[in-house]
């Protein structure tokens, strides 16, 4: 994007219209324009929620050149009184990174009232690398009374942050009664810990799969890809790319998913 482009956005963040800041906060993360975090730092504090919570988003994506500032602004909308606002800012220091936020993230999973609040931050631990973590996720994973999507990411970060010595209980985990979506994540885990016999049965899983349950199987797939499974995933599965081709017929929504993820 040229330079007077990006001058343009920056107007429109300093607008008081509501389209076009949200336009701003939009298109700005698409660019290196790294000048415009102050003032995007700034509509953290506007009196609508929807700027704050775009704002928020769109710091995940450019923050991390002046991470010592946006950190703790962002760290003041964990307490917003709109969900979808500390939805935003937990998402977005989790993707920075930002470790002095872990106490406040970790709080959010067990006390936060909404639980896409919660999903999003048993996510953000996984990214922020802290193994203390591990038991606060356990008791998410464990707890029957949360929602799936809280569980299923509490099982995704509880595989990004332990060791193989807690296999066995994932895998204990893995033969209770749980809905398969559970299941799928619990897989993804063991697999990422060194089982590489848990990828054929993950696809075995797809295999079957109605389109919601394949979606995140494909999430699951795309995510290990990205951890520098790349190489290994036909190793340890030679039929995935027929299993995956099989499934983007069932599902044309996931063919592109399939294109990217076969890709190499």
């Amino acid at each position: 994007m040229d330079e007077l482009s990006c001058e343009t956005l920056l107007s429109y963040c300093d607008s008081d219209d509501y389209a076009l800041q949200v336009k701003a906060l939009i298109e700005l993360p698409r660019t290196d324009f790294y000048e415009a975090v102050p003032k995007i730092i700034r509509l953290l504090k506007s009196p609508e929620s929807g700027i704050r919570s775009c704002a928020a988003e769109a710091l995940g994506y450019m923050g991390i050149e002046d991470l010592e500032t946006v950190g703790p602004e962002l760290m003041i909308l964990l307490e917003d009184p709109e969900e979808m606002v500390r939805c935003e800012a937990v998402e977005a220091l989790g993707s920075l990174g930002y470790t002095p936020a872990f106490e406040a993230i970790k709080s959010l999973l067990i006390s936060d009232y909404w639980w896409l609040v919660r999903a999003s931050a048993a996510e953000a631990l996984g990214y922020l690398g802290e193994p203390e973590a591990l038991e606060t996720l356990e008791l998410s994973l464990s707890n029957t009374n949360e929602y799936d999507p809280v569980r299923c990411y509490a099982a995704n970060s509880i595989g990004l942050l332990a060791t193989p010595q807690i296999l066995p209980k994932l895998e204990d985990y893995l033969n209770s009664e749980l809905p398969l979506s559970i299941k799928a994540d619990l897989m993804g885990a063991i697999y990422h810990l060194g089982r590489k016999e848990y990828l054929n049965l993950l696809l075995g899983l797809l295999k079957d799969a109605d389109e919601l349950l394949a979606i995140g199987i494909f999430n699951i797939l795309k995510d290990l890809k990205e951890r520098k499974h790349d190489s290994t995933l036909a190793e340890d599965a030679p039929d995935i790319g027929e299993i995956l081709s099989a499934i983007a017929q069932r599902f044309p929504i996931l063919q592109y998913n399939v294109k990217q993820l076969m890709a190499h």
